[in-house]
């Protein structure tokens, strides 16, 4: 459950090309190596964000932990006393973003430090239906939608990994268009920041800043993916449970007692499907909070800024753009998979009402299938308490509410 020691997890992040390889070349669907989870957690250690218990009593994992977080905050502090610098609204607004940016990274980061051990118990729960309902599977349905979400969450992986290196490089070279600028605004010690007062400090903290930012940036990836992946991974539960339920319309002539104790062992696999997502909703309610928001504020200031500086400063319009697309790129990930968990849970009830030849079972069995058909009425959310859940519709909401804030900006201008 705790993940494994850090060698352990090294050895997972070197066998995950050829894992994925296996998968996507097998000729009919067979058992997936692992769950996906293991590989962003396995990545996560690597960052040192990761001191479960398995690794917290290892002093140098738990310094490296502590170094890395104070590291942050220094970053944090620096662009927070840049900005009574800004000089006109676009620098300010290019301040503001990078602080949000930066203070997401720190909050996902701290909760991270903080639920590591609960985060554990999630991935080993959500293992359940191959460790205990069907620990031999051989249902090629089943084995064809756990391959699929095997290399949907893995190309995921690797396509935003490759993005997010792009993003990085992005903002290393921006020296190539701001001569004498660090990556992004901030203020340091004695004057560092001043390439004409302090060549090589400058060029120290130009790499330091570069550095952070490329382990902030790949931490925040990984954080996220996680979360996504619990997304996904309850979504292919759910999904698994409608299998299980039709599977049950399909045994046939059978007796009430032999339908009920299968009946029984399916409905418990729904409750924990259940549990697991309120589970979900307490462990990561912090990030989930702090995701709505930094989303919120980061699209609106990004395409206000785009808009002012569109005629004044076309370089930094395009940069504005690029964090616009990054905004929504992490926003459309996070709605459209918890859309997905939404949609499909409400597919229990339809599963429960189809089950074959439900007239010729007892009225005790009748009687369990319609609480099962009540409940599976209540769609699994994960919800960002006290604001709205991770759907389509809180999509198009924060889109709206965003529209009317910068109509709202644009005018009082």
């Amino acid at each position: 459950m705790a993940g494994g020691g850090y060698q352990s997890n090294l050895r997972i992040l070197r066998q995950f090309w050829e894992e994925f390889r296996s998968v996507l070349g097998q000729a009919t669907p067979g058992v997936i190596p692992r769950l996906a989870f293991n590989y962003t957690r396995a990545f996560l250690i690597m960052l040192g964000h990761y001191p479960n218990k398995k690794l917290a009593p290892l002093s140098l994992y738990r310094w490296l932990n502590l170094v890395i977080m104070f590291n942050m905050m220094g970053i944090i502090l620096t662009l927070v006393f840049a900005l009574p610098e800004s000089k006109n609204v676009i620098e300010m607004g290019d301040d503001l973003v990078w602080i949000l940016g930066m203070g997401l990274i720190f909050i996902k980061i701290f909760y991270m430090h903080w639920r590591c051990d609960q985060i554990d118990e999630l991935i080993w729960d959500f293992d359940y239906y191959n460790r205990e309902l069907r620990p031999h599977q051989d249902d090629e349905e089943v084995l064809g939608w756990q391959r699929l979400c095997y290399l949907i969450e893995s190309v995921l992986y690797i396509i935003c990994f490759i993005l997010v290196n792009f993003f990085s490089a992005a903002i290393f070279l921006q020296f190539l268009i701001r001569e004498g600028k660090l990556p992004y605004h901030s203020i340091w010690p004695f004057r560092w920041h001043r390439m004409d007062l302090h060549p090589n400090m400058f060029w120290f903290a130009y790499v330091w800043m570069s550095a952070t930012t490329q382990h902030n940036v790949m931490s925040i990836l990984m954080v996220d993916l996680l979360g996504i992946s619990t997304f996904l991974q309850t979504a292919l539960n759910l999904k698994m449970l409608c299998i299980e339920l039709r599977k049950l319309g399909e045994m046939g002539a059978v007796s009430d007692a032999r339908f009920h104790e299968e009946f029984c062992q399916v409905i418990r696999f729904h409750q924990h499907i259940i549990k697991l997502v309120a589970k979900a909703n307490t462990v990561y309610n912090g990030s989930f909070n702090a995701q709505l928001m930094a989303s919120v504020a980061m699209i609106s200031i990004s395409t206000f800024e785009t808009m002012v500086a569109a005629d004044l400063d076309p370089k930094m319009a395009a940069k504005f753009v690029l964090l616009l697309m990054v905004a929504f790129v992490q926003l459309s990930l996070w709605c459209v998979s918890g859309n997905l968990v939404y949609t499909q849970s409400l597919e229990v009830a339809q599963a429960a009402f189809a089950i074959n030849d439900l007239h010729t079972r007892a009225p005790a069995i009748l009687r369990d299938i319609s609480f099962v058909i009540l409940r599976a009425q209540k769609p699994l959310m994960f919800v960002a308490e006290p604001f709205m859940p991770f759907t389509l519709a809180t999509y198009m909401m924060i889109l709206t509410n965003c529209y009317r804030l910068l109509a709202l900006m644009r005018e009082s201008m």
